[in-house]
C-alpha cells in the first residue's frame, strides 16, 4: 500500500504540473479573445460585413471551447487535490480533547463562514452540549474538517430544498455522552438522501453535487478519520425531509467545569 500510494503521489505530481499551464493558458487565452473583439469592435467599419459577422462567430465559438477548457481543467484539479488529501497521514497529532470546544468554534464558523447561505435560507442553527468537557484522543483539526464537512453538506441540502419551497430550515448538532462513548448527532431537514443511493456515499468520489461542486471524497475522509480514533458513523435520511449523521467515539471520563 505504501508504494502504491508514493506511486499515485508521483502521478499526481506529473499531471499537476502540465494541468497548471493549461488552466493558466486557457484563462489568459480569453482575454485574448477578449482584446481581438474589442479590436474587430473598433475597425468593424472597414471590414466586410459578412468578414465580420464570421469573425465574431468563430471567436464566440473559440471563447466557449476556452471556457469548457477552463472548467474541466479546474474540476480535474479539485480531483487530484482530493486524491492528494486521501494520500496524507491522518495518524499523527493525537491529543486529549474537548469535543464541546472543538464544536463551538465549529458553531461559530458555521455562522460566520455561512452567513449568507443561513440568511437567505432562514436556517434555524442549534447546538446542544452538555455542560461538561466530554474527552477523546484525537488530531482536533482534523475532527473539525469533519464536522465543517457534515455541516456544509447540511448547509447544501438545505439550500436545494428550499429553491424548491418556502420552509422553516434547521440544522441541530447534539452532543450526548453514553456507555463510554461520545455521541454526536448532526441533524438536517434537508433534500435528504434517496434509499437507493445511501449505501454508497461514503464511497471515495461518490457524490450527489455536480463536478464543479465537490470531488466526492468529504464523507470518505470523515468516515476514515472517525474510524482511526476507534469511533464509527452512520447515516438514516428520509428523501425530501431530513439526513442524520450519527457519530460514536470512545471517550474518557469527563469533568465538570467548574
Amino acid at each position: 500500500m505504501a508504494t502504491v500510494g508514493k506511486l499515485t503521489q508521483g502521478l499526481i505530481d506529473r499531471i499537476l504540473n502540465p494541468l497548471n499551464y493549461i488552466n493558466n493558458f486557457s484563462k489568459l487565452s480569453q482575454g485574448l479573445v477578449k482584446d481581438i473583439e474589442a479590436n474587430m469592435e473598433d475597425d468593424k467599419d472597414n471590414m466586410d460585413e459578412e468578414n465580420y459577422e464570421d469573425t465574431m462567430d468563430v471567436l464566440d465559438m473559440l471563447r466557449g471551447n476556452l471556457e469548457k477548457v477552463s472548467e474541466h481543467g479546474a474540476n480535474t484539479t479539485r480531483t487530484l487535490k482530493a486524491m492528494e488529501e486521501m494520500l496524507k497521514d491522518r495518524t499523527g497529532g493525537i491529543v486529549e480533547t474537548d469535543l464541546c470546544t472543538i464544536l463551538r468554534q465549529d458553531e461559530q464558523m458555521l455562522r460566520n463562514y455561512y452567513a449568507d447561505n443561513i440568511k437567505k435560507s432562514n436556517i434555524a442553527i442549534s447546538f446542544e452540549l452538555p455542560d461538561k468537557q466530554i474527552v477523546i484522543d484525537a488530531n482536533p483539526d482534523q475532527l473539525s474538517k469533519t464536522f465543517m464537512s457534515l455541516l456544509g453538506n447540511a448547509v447544501y441540502a438545505i439550500e436545494k430544498k428550499a429553491q424548491r419551497q418556502s420552509y422553516q430550515a434547521e440544522i441541530l448538532v447534539k452532543l450526548e455522552s453514553a456507555a463510554n462513548n461520545a455521541v454526536l448527532t448532526f441533524h438536517d431537514n434537508g433534500i435528504g438522501i434517496e434509499q437507493t443511493i445511501i449505501d454508497k456515499i461514503f464511497d471515495p468520489f461518490f457524490t450527489t453535487k455536480t463536478t464543479g461542486e465537490a470531488a466526492g471524497v468529504g464523507l470518505y475522509l470523515s468516515r476514515e478519520i472517525v474510524q482511526n480514533y476507534g469511533g464509527d458513523i452512520s447515516v438514516v435520511s428520509v428523501k425530501d425531509e431530513y439526513t442524520e449523521f450519527t457519530i460514536t467515539l470512545p471517550s474518557k471520563e469527563a469533568e465538570t467545569n467548574e
